[in-house]
């Protein structure tokens, strides 16, 4: 199964992708499923598991903390604490992985991380500005026995798919076993520059209609 560990919709701060947009593209990129993290809300994850129910579908959130982001994987429900070591506790008592998003991005890092006993880290993200901050990324998770995941951090359909996690896995319970046991290849490209700037321009939009 292939899979893109981090993408956004239009319930996001920063992403005007519709719903239909980001599954169309998915499977145009030929991935096998797709992991919805917005920015604190599965409404979009919710919506999809009504309306297209033939795509495999990870529920997630990119949870904003008082340090940082989380990302929560294979959740349950919405978590809306703000406290990054209760977030954790609350993912895990879900049944979820706790993953660090660009940890070594020095404009979205989270203060901090390395303190909070998380799961593992994105090892690739799209959208990173440096091919170093992905490597860094590897060489800490690979050292420290982390979960590695990898995502396109998608805010628009031409970005869905740019990364993701490959494992020999027949449905998503598989997946989260191999993902888990490290049994896993990460694949990945970097996006443009232009990918960065389009969602800065999304959350400039948004809160300009508040």
């Amino acid at each position: 199964m292939k899979i893109d560990m981090h993408t956004h919709t239009e319930f996001s701060r920063d992403s005007s992708m519709k719903v239909d947009e980001l599954i169309e593209r998915a499977k145009a990129r030929c991935l096998d499923g797709i992991a919805v993290t917005d920015h604190n809300t599965m409404d979009a994850v919710d919506k999809i598991k009504k309306l297209r129910p033939d795509i495999n579908i990870i529920p997630g959130m990119e949870i904003t903390t008082d340090r940082g982001e989380i990302l929560g994987l294979f959740l349950t429900d919405e978590i809306t604490n703000t406290d990054p070591k209760k977030v954790v506790e609350e993912i895990r008592a879900q049944g979820g992985i706790a993953v660090v998003p660009h940890p070594f991005d020095p404009f979205r890092s989270f203060d901090g991380w390395k303190k909070i006993d998380v799961d593992g880290i994105e090892v690739f993200n799209s959208r990173n500005l440096t091919s170093g901050m992905n490597k860094k990324a590897m060489e800490h998770a690979e050292k420290n026995q982390m979960i590695k995941t990898a995502g396109s951090d998608a805010h628009s359909p031409w970005e869905v798919g740019k990364a993701y996690v490959e494992a020999d896995a027949k449905n998503i319970e598989e997946f989260k076993e191999r993902l888990i046991n490290g049994e896993v290849e990460i694949r990945g490209q970097r996006g443009s520059f232009m990918s960065y700037v389009y969602g800065n321009i999304e959350k400039l939009k948004k809160s300009l209609k508040k």
